[in-house]
């Protein structure tokens, strides 16, 4: 979500940086009236003129928009269940670079049944493959290659 209010942040700025370069050129006419006294002045006075409608073009509210807009957005994944409490399951599966598993029951039967895994040894370079005896999904299984 934050790279899409950056995204939005940017889109707007570039918006309103072209829009106030169309008003600055605009007046280059009438940067040579006498009234400014030179071309430079004149050309001065309607930079000035463009950046204050730069800054007149961010509303004061949009800070409170956006963040009600995420407020909404964070109430609505936890209704869906996509907020997690517990960091622990997060920080797991954080760790976990391969995930390998096919849908044999996943679907017909709303269970999946890990196996066999793998996970690192003493060192990074060495893998432990850790096998389970019992293909069912009763949580009670037989691990081999643990040590």
């Amino acid at each position: 979500m934050k790279q899409q209010i950056d995204a939005f942040g940017d889109k707007l700025a570039y918006v309103i940086a072209i829009i106030c370069f169309i008003v600055w050129i605009m007046n280059f006419n009438k940067f040579f009236d006498p009234i400014h006294g030179s071309p430079i002045k004149g050309c001065i006075y309607y930079l000035k003129i463009a950046i204050a409608l730069a800054v007149a073009a961010i509303p004061e509210g949009l800070p409170a928009v956006i963040t009600t807009c995420l407020a909404l957005g964070t109430r609505k994944m936890a209704a869906n269940n996509c907020i997690v409490r517990r960091l622990n399951s997060v920080e797991t599966l954080g760790c976990t670079s391969v995930i390998c598993s096919d849908k044999t029951g996943t679907l017909t039967k709303n269970q999946m049944c890990a196996t066999e895994f793998g996970t690192y040894g003493k060192s990074v370079s060495d893998i432990v493959d850790i096998k389970v005896k019992e293909n069912s999904y009763n949580p009670e299984a037989v691990i081999e290659g643990m040590t």
